[in-house]
């Protein structure tokens, strides 16, 4: 009878190790998911040149040294089992961008394979950057991405931004491009002042479609429909959360609300066999393809917190 009591406390330990084990391995391959950041701006498949590189580093250290507001970018394979969306807002929560408690960050993630992209806001950038405003960077990229121009496309997006930012915090922004190619930005800026053309116009339907979502089409009219997430209840490290897709036609009225499940935040450095180091931003190599390398680290990555705001569209 005690030899049966022996076997079977060694085979209840046996599935209770067996299980440990289990868990920690699948925690470590969904850490492994996001990859590390190794400068702001983070070429995971090899799709921007060396120019591109150096101007878009170039306009965010200029945004950083004179708002104090983080600009980051990534560009991935795909985003895996994840919605845009999911990925954005772990992805950034997993780096930290933006001063801890200030979370004055902006966030594009490109996804190559589906050629999706999110604009992800800090919870402190969330008054500047609406998503309205998010919708905006991101429609400023699209003609670009459609040619292959993703330096160029995301060098535009975040004029966009750069120039909502400034505005806020009352600076004329110092922009200097690394390379001549890039000038030319600064001298026609792609995206008319809208903000101005209404006032002396005095047609605030103009405000109203240069802020609508040209993404998918109204099942009535065949308009694009302007496409917003809405966080309802913020995910947490313990359990998931709930967000609400909107789906809006300015034209016709139609309006769609479709409630989905977010999955629930990843700890950094949460398990993979990585010795944690100091910062926010340690864990796997990421889900493939080739980092584009060169950076000397991220410059005003502290700890800041994703607001769940944004936009998400496709090119």
């Amino acid at each position: 009878m005690a030899r049966h009591k022996i076997g079977f406390r060694r085979s209840l330990i046996a599935v209770l190790v067996m299980a440990v084990s289990l868990v920690m391995v699948a925690a470590s391959t969904v850490v492994a998911a996001y990859p590390k950041a190794t400068g702001n701006i983070n070429d995971f498949a090899g799709v921007l040149t060396s120019e591109d590189k150096s101007n878009l580093e170039a306009l965010v250290n200029a945004v950083l040294d004179q708002t104090g507001t983080t600009f980051a970018a990534a560009i991935v394979e795909d985003h895996g089992d994840e919605s845009i969306e999911e990925y954005a807002v772990h992805l950034y929560e997993t780096w930290g961008i933006g001063k801890k408690g200030e979370d004055k960050g902006l966030l594009v993630v490109i996804s190559m394979a589906e050629h999706d992209m999110r604009a992800e806001v800090g919870y402190g950038l969330e008054p500047v950057i609406t998503d309205a405003r998010a919708g905006d960077v991101l429609d400023e990229m699209i003609p670009y991405f459609r040619e292959g121009e993703y330096g160029k496309g995301l060098y535009a997006g975040f004029l966009v931004a750069a120039n909502y930012v400034a505005k806020d915090a009352g600076v004329t922004l110092d922009l200097k491009a690394a390379t001549k190619e890039y000038e030319g930005f600064y001298v026609e800026p792609s995206y008319p002042p809208f903000g101005l053309l209404a006032l002396l116009l005095g047609i605030p339907m103009l405000a109203i479609t240069y802020f609508a979502v040209r993404g998918r089409r109204c099942p009535r009219c065949k308009s694009r429909l302007a496409v917003t997430d809405r966080v309802i209840q913020q995910a947490t490290y313990d359990t998931g959360g709930l967000a609400m897709t909107v789906l809006h036609c300015s034209k016709c009225g139609y309006h769609h609300e479709t409630p989905r499940k977010t999955s629930r935040l990843q700890r950094p450095g949460a398990g993979g066999g990585s010795p944690m180091g100091p910062g926010p931003f340690w864990g796997g190599s990421g889900r493939g393809g080739r980092s584009s390398g060169g950076f000397s680290g991220p410059r005003g990555f502290g700890g800041g917190r994703s607001g769940g705001g944004g936009a998400s569209r496709k090119w």
